[in-house]
């Protein structure tokens, strides 16, 4: 279970890496890495702030891979 933030830029955000549909962004402001994502009405989310190896090993793996789990039991 995550906690998603209304994202609060902190800098020039850059993408790292973007998942399946782009619904998950990696993305880094600096030396600061979080997970983005996109609510329905637009609105932007971060979650997992912190660095490259807490952010991608922890929650970036999780949720592109849970991504990826329910998109296929969807289309099954």
């Amino acid at each position: 279970m995550y906690i998603w933030e209304p994202h609060q830029p902190r800098g020039r955000r850059s993408v790292a890496e973007a998942g399946c549909c782009e619904a998950f962004l990696l993305c880094f402001e600096g030396a600061e890495f979080y997970v983005l994502r996109y609510t329905e009405a637009g609105k932007a989310e971060e979650t997992a702030r912190g660095t490259y190896d807490h952010v991608y090993w922890g929650a970036w793996l999780d949720l592109t891979r849970q991504h990826e789990r329910e998109k296929h039991r969807v289309a099954s």
